[in-house]
């Protein structure tokens, strides 16, 4: 049996609360007491479109900073590199992508030795779940895996490797959240081969054995 913590910013469904804004420079200890006698951690936080986003994005490093030293394994759901290339200049994503790049630079300092290790996932657009929204963006699972399976062929994997920008962005297919879930739990536990970067669909979705 695997025993789980889960977390979640208001404790609903049974789950712990950890709110990066309320918790402040209680942090360490709170993250002390949630993570006592884990092994690892995944961390798929995350928050666009408010005022709080570089404070809420950069809350995973400071997790994986404060992690008590029985934790041996950080997993972060983050944000593919051609996404971040490609919102350079674009003023509301600015707090989200530095919240981003702190917390990848946080726990690749605080895992990336010692007999610890860390898996950064990277998807440029996760789909799954059954409503459509625009903020935070969704996108239900029978639409989302339409789309996948669309732009999975070879003619668009052949457009979207050439086209620049947003264009190409757009064109790559999206990954089902329970293959980002999927590959997320194999890098914790260690049952796959799992790389320290996972950044493309088909990365993550081999990762998954979904």
């Amino acid at each position: 049996d695997i025993n789980v913590v889960a977390t979640s910013r208001d404790g609903r469904d049974g789950t712990a609360a950890l709110d990066f804004a309320a918790v402040g420079s209680d942090i360490d200890a709170t993250v002390s007491r949630l993570s006592e006698g884990c092994s690892a951690i995944i961390s798929c936080v995350g928050s666009i479109g408010t005022d709080m986003d570089g404070l809420v994005n950069s809350g995973s490093g400071k997790v994986a900073q404060s992690a008590p030293s029985s934790v041996k394994k950080f997993v972060y759901i983050s944000v593919a590199p051609e996404v971040r290339e490609a919102s350079k200049g674009v003023s509301f994503l600015k707090d989200y992508m530095e919240g981003k790049s702190y917390s990848e630079a946080a726990i690749q300092s605080a895992f990336g030795s010692g007999g610890r290790s860390y898996t950064l996932i990277k998807p440029t657009f996760i789909y799954g779940g059954d409503e459509f929204k625009v903020n935070p963006p969704r996108v239900a699972t029978g639409y989302g895996k339409l789309v996948e399976g669309l732009l999975s062929t070879s003619v668009f994997r052949a457009a979207a490797g050439v086209l620049p920008g947003i264009i190409g962005i757009a064109l790559e297919p999206p990954v089902f959240v329970e293959a980002v879930a999927g590959a997320a739990v194999s890098a914790a536990l260690g049952s796959n081969n799992v790389g320290n970067v996972l950044d493309t669909h088909d990365e993550i979705v081999d990762a998954s054995g979904v």
